[in-house]
């Protein structure tokens, strides 16, 4: 069933029982977030939207208004297009572009604190149009609301939605360059979802602490359609950079699961007080790799030992994860592994294939991840050249370099855009960022303050620049020397020139290294000191 059907179930089911909050004090029942999905979808169906109006933009951050409107433009066969509010008004506008958006739905709160200005869309912001939502839509949509769902399916054409037919369009983060817009149908979402509540074990009572924001996979998919589709239910804070305003909602509502980047998760770590985040059991990581001396540092201040996961918009997203002990089925279970992202999520199948040939590599022999199952994309909207780059016979080429244990725990090496290729080999930038904060000591609890990207080089083809904000009272010279002495591949070792101070790292609003703004960064600081 696709997932807009079983929201409507599952409201029916939690009518009188709390299913959503936010830090702006709302809170909703089962039956109350139905009523206001279903008056919504009638007044943009009346008054907003054209009848061939597919793709909506929507630019809100996490709440309970945002869940809301996603639900309404589902229950009126719209495609929501959440977008990214981080990112420059050039990049909004080839996204809006990209998808014929023609209406944005936004909030005043929200425009007060962006900067965007003539973007190629109509704005429909909602305290202004608040006054122009009739009787007659709250009378439908409560009628709506206490009526069986088969005749809601009938009455909506709920039924004529195809599996196959496109839920979603999220835009991918911009790290390695402009942004795609990767298509993901009702299938793609329903089989993630379900693949993801079975490996991690999720269910009632599980409450979520929902901070990603939508448009980013992991948020659309565990603060919106997670919440709608299953007994699970949410608070919502509007931003992942607010310590101490999450632990307060953590222990207001008990909650039991969060996820979150490591950059996120370092944060927690410095300013929650332990008692804040108590209750949570699952503390999903990813977005970027996960530090061991990070996880202990969590587990020891709140008692839940992040699982690191792994996950590709493309892939809606979660293709695997390490598992809650805690939660354990069977006594002989290896569920988690540290250091690895996981085990696949049922349905998802990977492979390791070699990158120059494409041979299937055999357990702990390094290549190419490619994942194959119902949460692969339907490809990349408008662009069917780069989707056939990417999806070869059903298979998701994910671009990065990863290996599969004797237990079938996968553990990432390395992204291949974060490599240089120096003197026809392969450096991977994680590598030396790594060996550079052994030698330093960079705690967990801190800021990002290294990282390494490339320039063109005559000589060597690449060459690796290493920008810090912090070295730790290290010059440039002790730690090349320190790289010596720890007997580290001479090629990996950046000359004493490639160190170069800058006053923050890049970082996306998804809380992931920015990839593309480091490689622009370090052209520039190269330039400069040219």
């Amino acid at each position: 069933m696709i997932p807009v059907r079983k929201f409507l179930r599952i409201c029916h089911q939690q009518a009188g029982i709390l299913k959503i909050a936010d830090s702006s004090g709302k809170e909703l029942t089962g039956r109350k977030v139905l009523i206001g999905a279903l008056v919504f979808r009638h007044f943009f169906h009346r008054a907003i939207l054209a009848a061939d109006e597919k793709y909506i933009g929507v630019l809100l951050p996490p709440n309970v208004i945002t869940t809301i409107v996603n639900a309404a433009l589902a229950l009126d066969k719209r495609v929501s297009v959440n977008l990214n509010y981080t990112v420059s008004n050039e990049i909004m506008n080839k996204c809006i572009e990209t998808a014929g958006i023609k209406h944005i739905i936004t909030s005043r709160k929200v425009l007060d604190k962006l900067n965007y200005h003539d973007l190629k869309a109509e704005l429909v912001v909602l305290e202004d149009v608040a006054s122009s939502i009739s009787k007659g839509d709250k009378i439908k949509g409560a009628l709506e609301a206490y009526s069986p769902c088969w005749f809601v399916d009938w009455l909506l054409g709920l039924k004529d939605i195809s599996s196959d037919d496109i839920l979603t369009v999220i835009f991918t983060s911009g790290s390695t360059g402009v942004p795609k817009g990767v298509m993901l149908s009702h299938d793609n979402i329903d089989s993630n979802i379900e693949s993801f509540m079975n490996l991690e074990r999720i269910g009632w009572p599980d409450f979520f602490m929902g901070i990603l924001p939508t448009f980013h996979a992991f948020g659309f998919i565990c603060n919106i359609w997670v919440i709608l589709t299953t007994k699970v239910r949410a608070v919502y804070h509007y931003s992942p950079l607010e310590p101490k305003a999450i632990g307060k909602l953590v222990k207001k509502y008990q909650c039991t699961a969060i996820i979150a980047t490591p950059t996120f998760y370092r944060m927690y770590i410095r300013k929650c007080e332990p008692d804040d985040l108590k209750s949570i059991e699952i503390a999903v990581a990813g977005g970027e790799h996960m530090p061991i001396d990070v996880m202990d540092a969590f587990e020891a201040k709140f008692g839940a030992r992040p699982l690191e996961g792994f996950g590709a918009t493309e892939c809606s997203p979660v293709v695997c994860a390490n598992i809650l002990e805690r939660r354990r089925v069977h006594k002989d279970e290896i569920l988690r592994k540290d250091g690895s992202i996981g085990l696949p999520v049922p349905g998802v199948h990977v492979e390791i294939r070699d990158i120059d040939t494409g041979k299937v590599l055999g357990a702990n022999e390094v290549g190419m991840m490619w994942v194959k199952g119902r949460n692969v994309m339907k490809g990349y909207l408008n662009m069917p050249e780069k989707t056939a780059e990417v999806i070869k016979d059903g298979w998701y080429c994910t671009g990065d370099l990863a290996k599969i244990d004797e237990d079938g725990f996968i553990y990432i090496t390395g992204r291949l855009s974060r490599f240089s290729k120096i003197g026809g080999e392969m450096v991977p930038h994680e590598g030396i960022e790594k060996a550079i904060g052994d030698i330093i000591g960079i705690n967990p609890d801190e800021p990002l303050s290294v990282i390494v990207s490339s320039v063109p080089s005559e000589k060597k083809g690449e060459k690796v620049i290493v920008m810090y904000t912090d070295l730790k009272g290290k010059t440039p010279e002790e730690i090349v020397s320190a790289m010596h002495a720890n007997n580290i591949s001479p090629i990996w070792i950046p000359s004493i020139d490639a160190f170069v101070h800058v006053e923050k790292i890049p970082i996306l609003g998804t809380g992931k290294l920015d990839i593309q703004g480091a490689k622009n960064l370090a052209l520039k600081v190269m330039s400069n000191s040219n």
